[in-house]
């Protein structure tokens, strides 16, 4: 069997990247050996010689997320080592719309258009757009089905109490968030004179989990439980159990979709508003800091349509049979 190395946060607790490596189990685990070489959480990422991993692996899967960044370059992602192997690159996002530096561009250019790289997979249209603008692929090498997490096999939804509505709210702890959390707790204070019951959800564990739980802990009232675990199954069924989201997580708002329950996406992003077009729910878009927040809760949360998340799915899974048709023609 064939040895895949995954490029990513993998094994630090952050939900999206947890989910990724779920989605690549379930839909690649079968045909290679997928691995983790990073090791270290911050640079240089392996405790190792890159050139060492190179030489183990027969491959390199990097992504998902927001990983082109017009404004600088990730070495842990755009390593020029992996391509002496063969590099996939899937659910790729671009988190800006704009080049800043020159020499950013020429590397992402010269890791795009090096023959090794095989297979770019954007989740968004946008980000497809992006990059065939500027970097001008032809579509045997480039092409965008919406995300990959879209495509993991989930339980059940729970079963609902009849005739209760559960707010529930997911933020996370980074140095980049204001303390002043007035417009969320708005928010918060408007959903409980709808007669919504409110639940938080930490959406990380292992290392991130911690951050993210004390920020939870910070917001809550007595009156409002703190839902945090280590199992990342136990999350998504607290998703479940919602009728709307607050998620400043783009991949609680996924999750959530995926069971028909609506979310305000509280980061404007343009991965968050570019999913929500998909939805047909920009109206959904609002940051958590912004006073108008509390108005974007609705007294009866409409569910997304079935047959909009039916389509998001079967795209979604394209995708993956779009990968693994390249990498087993590829690797054999």
């Amino acid at each position: 069997m064939k040895k895949v190395s995954l490029i990513g946060y993998f094994n630090y607790g952050n939900f999206g990247d947890e989910l990724f490596m779920k989605a690549h189990q379930q839909y690649l685990g079968e045909y290679f050996d997928l691995s983790v070489p990073m090791d270290l959480l911050e640079q240089p990422y392996f405790s190792r010689d890159v050139r060492e991993i190179v030489n183990e692996t027969d491959a390199f899967l990097i992504g998902g997320g927001d990983l082109l960044n017009p404004m600088r370059v990730s070495p842990l992602y755009w390593n020029l080592e992996y391509l002496n192997k063969p590099v996939f690159i899937f659910g790729l996002g671009v988190p800006n719309q704009k080049f800043v530096r020159e020499n950013v561009k020429s590397h992402y250019e010269k890791f795009l258009h090096h023959h090794n790289c095989k297979l770019i997979i954007t989740r968004d249209k946008e980000s497809y757009d992006f990059i065939k603008h500027n970097y001008h692929l032809e579509d045997d090498k480039l092409s965008w089905f919406p995300d990959p997490v879209l495509s993991l096999a989930l339980s059940p939804r729970v079963s609902r109490v009849k005739g209760e509505k559960v707010l529930g709210v997911v933020m996370r702890e980074h140095r980049s968030l204001a303390e002043d959390m007035g417009a969320l707790r708005k928010l918060i204070d408007t959903a409980k004179q709808m007669d919504y019951k409110i639940r938080h959800i930490v959406l990380a564990n292992k290392f991130l989990g911690i951050g993210d739980f004390e920020r939870a802990k910070r917001i809550a009232l007595p009156d409002e439980p703190v839902f945090h675990y280590e199992n990342l199954d136990d999350m998504i069924v607290a998703i479940s159990g919602c009728d709307i989201l607050a998620t400043i997580k783009f991949h609680g708002m996924v999750v959530a979709t995926r069971y028909k329950i609506p979310s305000i996406a509280m980061s404007t992003t343009p991965k968050n508003r570019n999913f929500l077009r998909m939805l047909e729910r920009t109206e959904m878009l609002c940051g958590y800091g912004d006073e108008n927040l509390y108005k974007h809760l609705p007294y009866y949360p409409a569910s997304i349509h079935s047959q909009v998340v039916y389509r998001l799915v079967k795209q979604s899974q394209a995708g993956y049979i779009r990968l693994l048709s390249a990498m087993k023609s590829i690797l054999g």
